[in-house]
């Protein structure tokens, strides 16, 4: 493991126990067994290993076009879900922490680019691709938001068919 993961790692090993606002850095690099020097070769302050954090985790999703590009919704949220429900145990940590719209904001970010494909297929001009991309970013953090919120307990296929039903 790189030094930026270890330090990753550690900050989510922390928040396991501490709340995030109280973590210190000299705490992350303790847990990760480095110095504070090592820690600021790398990032600048707790906030930005959390921003790397979801960063990393959004390329990962980006990487795999099936959580994306399906042919219907049902699909779409079962991939989507299959995929998050591999990291359920760091988006808990960041629902303990109040930190899930570091989540949303990468949504907003990563979104537009993920869309692209069906905006161009759906020939929508700009102003609708806006809320479009938008109205996803809504739906899909909404719905992981509350997923975890209520435990994480539903498995994707059963999310899949929850949310496809309600869209009839």
């Amino acid at each position: 493991m790189g030094k930026e993961a270890q330090i990753i790692a550690s900050l989510f090993a922390v928040m396991e126990v501490d709340d995030f606002s109280l973590i210190t850095v000299t705490q992350i690099a303790q847990e990760a067994e480095i110095g504070r020097k090592t820690f600021y070769r790398y990032f600048k302050n707790k906030e930005e290993v959390l921003e790397r954090a979801v960063e990393i985790l959004f390329s990962e999703y980006a990487a795999f076009e099936k959580n994306y590009s399906a042919s219907n919704f049902e699909t779409l949220i079962y991939y989507h879900f299959s995929f998050w429900r591999q990291h359920c145990a760091q988006l808990k940590i960041l629902y303990k922490n109040d930190l899930m719209l570091y989540l949303f904001k990468q949504y907003q970010q990563r979104i537009p680019q993920l869309n692209a494909a069906y905006i161009r297929r759906a020939k929508l001009d700009p102003s609708t691709a806006k809320y479009a991309n938008a109205f996803t970013t809504g739906i899909f953090w909404s719905i992981l938001y509350t997923w975890i919120e209520n435990g994480a307990k539903e498995r994707p296929a059963e999310l899949a068919k929850i949310c496809a039903a309600f869209l009839k």
